[in-house]
């Protein structure tokens, strides 16, 4: 919307408020040539004019008025840019504005973590879990292999009920390193694990794994300063002892031998 008033010196104004945005602006002819960019997008044409040329390449030859994409990633920050067909003096031109979106990248890379593993161990949750074990389950089916759904439980063998936050971490840092890179290592409460170990020949398999990963425990406790500690196991085996997710989780936490009651 255009004002009556407007003030004589108008191009003038609009020019210098389109310099001073800072999100990156230019204009281009049909031959992809630079006909107005101010200081941000002369910054992005220097750094990816060959990109940018392309994109406006394959826009004309769409029927769209405006495209959208994302992202494009610059010098280690996200940037999401909309392309629009301009018409002035019978001349077709195409409008780009590029907007950096870092901070809104970071903020849903930060929910999708939240979402997805415990805060304090960094590993993932039983959301995430869970998903894994679905597809664990379908490609069971599909190659007739097995997997292992192992529960963990830490406590203490002198009775105390309280385990610092920082020994949990330190000892999952351990513990990690005991198991295959394609295990998954979950939280499942502040003293309770599930480990998920796919493409397993038989029961034997299972057992090996689990077994590093109580030997990677021990070392642990041999050097941490914490004999007290102990590390409870169980496992089931899949889909052997079922097909359901919940009631493998529960089967496995059931076959924890010396489990605390109420636990």
């Amino acid at each position: 919307m255009l004002s009556e008033n407007l003030p004589e010196n108008f191009s003038d104004l609009v020019v210098q408020v389109v310099m001073n945005i800072e999100d990156a602006i230019a204009i281009f002819d049909e031959n992809s040539q630079v006909v107005f960019s101010n200081d941000s997008g002369s910054v992005l044409i220097e750094h990816s004019g060959e990109e940018i040329a392309k994109k406006i390449k394959d826009f004309k030859h769409s029927s769209e008025d405006s495209m959208m994409y994302r992202h494009m990633k610059r010098s280690g920050r996200w940037l999401r840019f909309y392309i629009k067909r301009l018409m002035a003096a019978e001349k077709r031109y195409f409008l780009f504005v590029a907007e950096d979106i870092s901070d809104l990248k970071l903020a849903e890379q930060t929910i999708a973590q939240l979402a997805h593993f415990d805060g304090e161990t960094g590993l993932p949750n039983y959301v995430l879990f869970r998903d894994r074990l679905n597809m664990a389950l379908f490609r069971n089916r599909r190659n007739n292999l097995s997997s292992m759904v192992a529960a963990l439980e830490l406590c203490s063998s002198d009775g105390t009920s309280s385990i610092e936050e920082s020994t949990i971490i330190n000892m999952t840092d351990e513990l990690i390193k005991g198991i295959r890179k394609s295990d998954t290592l979950c939280r499942f409460s502040r003293r309770e694990f599930l480990l998920l170990a796919e493409d397993l020949k038989d029961q034997r398999s299972a057992s090996t794994i689990l077994r590093k990963a109580l030997d990677s425990f021990e070392n642990w406790k041999a050097v941490s300063g914490e004999p007290s500690l102990e590390l409870n196991s169980g496992f089931v085996l899949l889909p052997r002892d079922g097909v359901d997710p919940e009631q493998l989780v529960n089967k496995a936490f059931a076959s924890i031998q010396n489990r605390v009651p109420g636990k």
